[in-house]
């Protein structure tokens, strides 16, 4: 039984998450929202405590022996008074409990809290960022100061740009110069007096500006190329939409995401730049999920793609799910009749597209979570199956 102290948080890892769905039940999974002192929210030692409230009358109710149902949580009602807790956070915490298991990770952030008491754990909130990238780069833009930072772990590590490459479009126009000059100068003739030249041609200071510009990016483009290498790691612009718009154009980076964080770069990198890129790095993840869906419906026969959760949860049971998608404002509650092969005991009613998920990754598949409305035919759940 494992002893009942206060954990630090852990990073979101998919070999934790496979020794945890492992576990039988009762399996409780608490979700907390960010929280900073002061803010009009419910303080997380107060929401904690309500909620651990909320598990024992349920734990009550499924007739769980108080003896168990007190060692149950008593690592939980800890967390009230855990300082770290108390000190609040910019992430979430996805937190689970059963009686050989207790883990608590620190995760992008939830809207608002859940509590769930069941046969198994709810891991569909973290399927997103369970198939995030472990690491992408973050390219702050702009013409006073470019900075690149490597994002892992739910944090920014500032990364120096190879020798000779500018920071500052000042900077870069004290290397070299334009290649070009879009206004030019001619010889006047006798009939011009004491001029000594003639202006002509369609420059303009704007457009002589841009060319600055452009070339000033390029060579950033060609830093980070040089500095993130050919391993195509997501690459997340943010900057003011005339400094991206632009930078796409010029862009040879194969992995650079299709959404940027508008406006000034100067924000607080861990309050206010750091989640928008988090969010912009799992929305690519979930739309590269979509289109795997689309194209397997495509391409495979009829009988490798179901949308009947019955039959998926029987094949999930089997191992024949390779890969399960489900819709993320779906639930479908319902008891699991199913002989599971990780000897997860009944529950009665739960959600059963949870338990699908959880029988996909017990049999080594995989699951996602799929914005709303993105499964084909209106379906709330679907797999690919291996046979």
């Amino acid at each position: 039984m494992t002893e009942a102290k206060v954990l630090a948080l852990e990073s979101l890892q998919v070999e934790k998450i496979h020794e945890l769905i492992r576990s039988p039940g009762p399996c409780i999974t608490l979700l907390l929202p960010p929280y900073r002192p002061g803010e009009q929210a419910t303080p997380l030692a107060a929401l904690v405590k309500s909620k651990v409230q909320e598990a024992a009358r349920l734990l009550t109710q499924a007739r769980i022996p108080e003896s168990v149902t007190r060692d149950l949580l008593e690592p939980l009602a800890q967390l009230a008074a855990d300082p770290e807790l108390l000190a609040g956070s910019h992430w979430g915490r996805a937190i689970f409990r059963s009686l050989d298991v207790f883990h608590q990770f620190a995760v992008t952030e939830f809207a608002k809290p859940m509590l769930q008491v069941g046969g198994c754990f709810e891991i569909r909130p973290i399927l997103t960022e369970l198939h995030s990238p472990s690491e992408f780069f973050l390219l702050r833009l702009s013409k006073k100061d470019v900075e690149v930072f490597r994002c892992a772990g739910l944090r920014a590590e500032s990364l120096e740009l190879p020798k000779g490459v500018p920071h500052t479009l000042e900077e870069a126009l004290a290397f070299k110069p334009p290649d070009h000059d879009l206004e030019n100068r001619s010889s006047a003739g006798n009939s011009t007096g004491a001029m000594r030249g003639v202006r002509f041609g369609t420059g303009s200071a704007k457009e002589t500006q841009s060319t600055y510009l452009a070339d000033f990016y390029k060579a950033v483009d060609r830093g980070v190329r040089q500095l993130l290498g050919p391993a195509s790691v997501p690459l997340v612009l943010a900057g003011v939409d005339e400094d991206t718009v632009l930078y796409r154009m010029i862009n040879k980076y194969p992995n650079l995401l299709a959404r940027s964080i508008h406006g000034s770069p100067g924000g607080s990198m861990e309050h206010d730049i750091l989640p928008q890129a988090y969010a912009i790095v799992q929305s690519d993840c979930a739309e590269r999920a979509v289109c795997a869906l689309q194209d397997s419906k495509e391409r495979l026969a009829p009988a490798r793609f179901s949308t009947g959760l019955s039959s998926i949860l029987r094949a999930a049971v089997e191992g024949r799910v390779a890969r399960l998608y489900i819709d993320a404002a779906a639930r479908m509650s319902g008891a699991f009749e199913g002989t599971r092969k990780a000897g997860l005991g009944h529950w009665g009613e739960e959600d059963l597209l949870n338990i699908a998920a959880v029988e996909t990754m017990l049999q080594g598949g995989l699951a996602f979570v799929l914005p709303t409305g993105r499964i084909p035919d209106g379906a709330s759940i679907a797999a690919i199956l291996r046979f």
